[in-house]
């Protein structure tokens, strides 16, 4: 089983030999879900490997989901089978994952118009924060408080049954992970998508890891399947306006 202490990029080379495994053609649960690619198990836990690997340590903002889901777990494999058929270098393959993956479909959307609502694309200098999935995407981290995608009895997580607080080895992904992934972006404004990622931020503000000034907390998650995104949006708006400025303040560019 993998270290959760381990840095983005540490599981690249180990996991390598299964990802040039992968046959063509469509791949399903029965190709990904497997032993080749499994982490860690903890009661009806599951987590698994994706090559969500990448690092952006000049990030000006990070997205921070709770964990991938089935969908964008199929996503980044697929792109990166693509780029390693294709002989790419890692770094170029990890962005193209990146760029295919991160926050795909009406997702990428829905959080591209509550950014750009409460002012950030103008904090960050570019016309419209869809720029951050495309040309400007030096200025972003996206990452999840769970980096690797974890199942419940082969169902995607959502955050409950267990709470992240309540199991040993979530929990030890959050704060040996996480926390070391986000202090490597010292600059980066926070976003945690919706409640659960926002409770996994907390133990990092608790435990000295995060300065809470960077965190934008109660933003919505920006899922389809969110009913209550625009109501908690359009409730929060002023507040996160607010606080995005402050962060601008007190962690400017630096040049």
């Amino acid at each position: 089983m993998a270290d959760p202490s381990l840095a983005p990029g540490a599981l690249w080379h180990k996991m390598l030999p299964a990802l040039r495994r992968l046959p063509r053609g469509p791949l399903g649960r029965n190709h990904l879900l497997t032993e080749d690619f499994k982490l860690a198990d903890e009661g009806r836990l599951s987590v698994y490997w994706v090559p969500f690997e990448a690092l952006n340590v000049q990030a000006r903002v990070v997205i921070c989901g709770l964990t991938p889901g089935y969908s964008q777990m199929h996503e980044g494999f697929t792109a990166a089978r693509e780029a390693v058929s294709a002989g790419w270098a890692r770094s170029k393959t990890l962005a193209h994952v990146y760029k295919r993956a991160a926050f795909a479909g009406a997702m990428r959307t829905n959080l591209v118009w509550m950014l750009d609502e409460i002012g950030a694309a103008a904090v960050l200098g570019i016309t419209s924060t869809a720029a951050l999935f495309d040309e400007a995407d030096e200025l972003v981290h996206a990452t999840s408080a769970l980096r690797y995608p974890v199942f419940v009895q082969g169902k995607n997580y959502r955050g409950g049954n267990p709470k992240v607080r309540q199991s040993p080895l979530l929990s030890t992904y959050v704060l040996n992970t996480l926390g070391p992934e986000l202090a490597a972006v010292p600059n980066g404004l926070i976003i945690p998508l919706g409640k659960a990622a926002g409770e996994c931020m907390q133990m990092l503000v608790e435990t000295e890891q995060v300065d809470g000034a960077r965190c934008l907390f109660g933003f919505p998650h920006p899922s389809g399947g969110n009913g209550h995104r625009v109501r908690q949006f359009r409730e929060n708006h002023l507040r996160l306006r607010n606080e995005l400025r402050k962060w601008a303040k007190s962690y400017p560019t630096r040049r």
